[in-house]
């Protein structure tokens, strides 16, 4: 008479508490609640204080990092914070594709202090964040992400966090790319992070530098998240005149590219404000 073939030894209060908390976003995948339901879950097994979900995907067009969303203890911080960086800084960061993703869960464990400084100053130090656990995988036709950060109030993440956010990812992953399918990614190709123009024409206009009219209209579409072309379009002139007036604008502000730009303002300029003048 045959046996039945012995089974794994599952810890039944283990595999109760990953059903009830990461059951609820199972659910709430392709909702509004997906991220916030999420990050309830995650926290459960290991604390942390933001939870960020993006896709890497390349064509013969170039490498585009997407955005699928972002959650976590001070949710409209993060969110504009991230709408700033998934927008102008995301597809050039060396961070992503250090883990050479595949099919299998890789990880990586990013240090602030191991950043690119100017990132480091425009990001990191806005959120306090010190310590940051990068997981992804290949599925299907692209590269699913998802990062955990922690503040100054918890330590760095010790090698048992570490290996339990990389199981989590086997499971959170793959429902990051359905939430995508879904709802779809976050836009961030027409400036929509709710900073005011009146904010940035005053940031533009107590700089030592004197900006023409042209000039600062140009910064402050770039900043918005306008590209060249958009740019051009809305004032009637050539891509290349826009060049022109941005190369003049960079000089006259001591600094050399859109990101420089960018960081200057939200340096000058914190979060918290440009969400108090967008209320």
């Amino acid at each position: 008479m045959k046996t039945a073939q012995s089974s794994t030894d599952i810890l039944l209060n283990q595999l109760a508490l990953t059903t009830e908390a990461l059951g609820p976003a199972v659910e709430a995948v392709g909702s509004a609640q997906f991220l916030p339901t999420l990050y309830e879950g995650l926290v459960r097994f290991v604390d942390f204080d933001a939870l960020h979900l993006d896709y890497d995907q390349s064509s013969p067009r170039g490498r585009r990092v997407g955005w699928i969303g972002s959650f976590g203890k001070n949710p409209e911080l993060i969110q504009q914070t991230m709408e700033l960086y998934y927008r102008s800084y995301a597809n050039d960061d060396p961070t992503f594709g250090e883990g050479g993703y595949g099919k299998e869960v890789q990880l990586l464990q990013v240090s602030a202090q191991r950043v690119d400084a100017e990132l480091r100053r425009a990001f990191y130090d806005i959120g306090d964040i010190h310590d940051e656990c990068v997981v992804g995988s290949a599925l299907q036709d692209m590269t699913y992400g998802m990062s955990v950060c922690r503040t100054r109030r918890l330590p760095p993440f010790s090698l048992k966090e570490l290996s339990i956010v990389k199981h989590l990812a086997t499971l959170v992953l793959p429902l990051a790319a359905l939430h995508k399918r879904l709802a779809g990614a976050i836009s961030t190709d027409t400036g929509t992070s709710g900073i005011p123009d009146s904010l940035v024409a005053q940031w533009l206009g107590q700089s030592r530098a004197k900006l023409t009219s042209r000039e600062a209209t140009v910064c402050s579409a770039f900043i918005q998240g306008m590209t060249t072309q958009a740019v051009a379009v809305s004032m009637g002139v050539k891509p290349s005149t826009v060049e022109t007036y941005a190369k003049r604008a960079f000089a006259k502000l001591e600094i050399a590219s859109r990101r420089q730009l960018l960081a200057s303002f939200v340096r000058s300029v914190p979060l918290r404000e440009q969400s108090l003048h967008a209320n």
